[in-house]
C-alpha cells in the first residue's frame, strides 16, 4: 500500500478520535451548567467578629442550573426546569466552592447566558467593582455575556418564568441576538463592552430588567412577563440614575442603532406612521470664542406603514411629500432631544459624545477634558439634522 495512502488513513483515524467522547474526564451528565446568575448585595450583612473572613456573607449570589431531563428540543413546555441555587460569601470566587458542596456535579460556567446585577450592588461601587472583577478575571464567563441591571433585587428574576422559554438565560440570549427586533427601547450591553467603556470613558448603560409587576408576597407564585426596557446609567461602578425607553430611543437614535422603529406624526387631524428601516447618525464638532458645538446629522430610510386620510394624494405630490418627509424629521428631533435634555439634568454623557469628540478632535478635546464631566458637557451647544427618506408611500402612483 502506498505510504501517501497509509499517512492519510491514519490521518482520518487520529481525527475521528478527537471529534469522539468527552474532551476531558468528566462527563456531560456529571456537570452543572450555570446559564444565569443574579448577584445581589446582602443588606443584611454585618461584619460578624466570630466569623473568619471567608465566612463573611457579603454577597448574596443566585445560580441557575437547568434539569435537562425535564427538557426535549428547543420550545419544550415543561416548567420548573431550573433549580435556583443561593450562596452567600465573601467574594463570587469563594461562592463558587461553597456552590460545589451544594451540588453533586461539578459545576461549569462555559455557557452562562446571561449576568443581572441588583440595584442595592451598583449602588455600591466598590462591591460593583469588585463583582466585575471577578467575573472577568480568568475568563469566569465570557465576555461576551449579556449584561443586564434589575431595578429591584436581583434574586426575584428566579420568580420569573417564561411560557416561551422556561429557561430565562436562553430567553434573554435570543432576546439580545435577534437581529429582526425593533430596536427602539434597549440598548444591549455585553460584559466585555461594559468593561471597555468603564476603563474609556467610565460612564456607561445597562438594560434594565423590571422587578414591579413580579409579586413578592407570595413565595410560590411566578411570573410569565418579561420587561427589558430602559437603562440603568453607571458613572465609575454606580448606579446613577434610570432611562425611560423613551430616553433610551434618543441614545440609540445619535449611536446610529434604530431600525424597524414606527415615527408617529399627526398629519391635520389624521395620524401617519412612518417605519425606520434603516439609520446612520453623524457627529460633528467645531469651536467658538464661547467653546465648543456639536451637531448631530441624521439619516433615516423607511416607508410609510399607515395613514387613512381622504387626502392620501398629499403622498403623491412633491410638495406633499417633503411636508410629510419635514413633519417626519421635526418629531425624530423631538425624540432625539428626549435623551439630550435628560443627560444633560444628569451631567452624565451616557449618549457617547465626549468620546465621538475625542476621536475626532483629541488636540481640542484635550482643552474640555478636564471639565467635560462638570461644566463643558451640560453648557454644550447640541443641534440636530435629520434627512428623511421615504421608500415606498404604500399607494400606486
Amino acid at each position: 500500500m502506498p505510504k501517501k495512502i497509509v499517512k492519510l488513513m491514519l490521518l482520518i483515524g487520529l481525527s475521528c478520535l478527537t471529534l469522539t467522547g468527552c474532551w476531558d474526564s468528566t462527563e456531560v451528565n456529571n456537570r452543572s451548567i450555570i446559564l444565569e446568575l443574579a448577584v445581589d448585595k446582602n443588606t443584611d450583612y454585618a461584619y460578624d467578629t466570630t466569623k473568619l473572613i471567608d465566612d463573611q456573607p457579603i454577597y448574596d449570589i443566585y445560580y441557575a442550573i437547568p434539569d435537562y431531563g425535564k427538557l426535549s428540543g428547543t420550545n419544550t413546555l415543561a416548567t420548573n426546569v431550573e433549580t435556583n441555587i443561593e450562596v452567600q460569601a465573601p467574594t463570587i470566587g469563594a461562592s463558587i466552592d461553597d456552590l460545589e458542596t451544594k451540588n453533586k456535579n461539578s459545576v461549569s460556567f462555559s455557557h452562562v447566558k446571561a449576568l443581572l446585577l441588583g440595584e442595592e450592588l451598583l449602588k455600591d461601587p466598590e462591591l460593583f467593582k469588585r463583582a466585575m472583577d471577578s467575573v472577568s478575571r480568568d475568563m469566569l464567563i465570557a465576555r461576551n455575556v449579556p449584561l443586564l441591571a434589575v431595578n429591584g433585587d436581583a434574586k426575584l428574576i428566579t420568580k420569573v418564568e417564561s411560557e416561551e422559554q422556561p429557561i430565562l438565560g436562553l430567553y434573554i440570549m435570543d432576546y439580545f441576538n435577534n437581529g429582526e427586533r425593533a430596536s427602539s427601547f434597549f440598548k444591549k450591553q455585553l460584559v466585555g463592552n461594559y468593561i471597555r467603556e468603564m476603563d474609556d470613558t467610565g460612564v456607561s448603560t445597562l438594560p434594565l430588567f423590571h422587578t414591579e409587576k413580579i409579586d413578592t408576597t407570595d413565595p410560590e407564585s411566578k411570573s410569565t412577563e418579561i420587561d427589558i426596557s430602559g437603562a440603568a446609567v453607571i458613572h465609575d461602578y454606580e448606579l446613577v440614575g434610570y432611562l425611560t425607553k423613551e430616553e433610551v430611543r434618543s441614545q440609540l437614535y445619535i449611536e446610529g442603532q434604530i431600525k424597524n422603529t414606527p415615527v408617529v406624526i399627526s398629519d391635520e387631524g389624521t395620524l401617519l406612521s412612518y417605519t425606520v428601516k434603516r439609520q446612520q447618525s453623524k457627529l460633528k464638532f467645531g469651536e467658538t470664542q464661547t467653546g465648543p458645538w456639536c451637531l448631530i446629522e441624521i439619516e433615516v430610510e423607511g416607508n410609510i406603514s399607515e395613514y387613512l386620510s381622504e387626502e392620501e394624494s398629499k403622498l403623491i405630490s412633491p410638495q406633499g411629500l417633503e411636508e410629510v418627509k419635514q413633519a417626519i424629521a421635526n418629531e425624530i428631533i423631538k425624540q432625539i432631544n428626549v435623551g439630550i435634555n435628560k443627560s444633560k439634568e444628569m451631567n452624565m454623557d451616557f449618549l457617547g459624545i465626549g468620546e465621538a469628540f475625542y476621536r475626532q478632535h483629541p488636540k481640542m478635546w484635550m482643552k474640555y477634558q478636564p471639565t467635560w464631566l462638570s461644566t463643558s458637557y451640560r453648557n454644550l451647544p447640541i443641534s440636530i439634522g435629520v434627512d428623511v427618506s421615504i421608500q415606498s408611500t404604500g399607494i400606486s402612483e
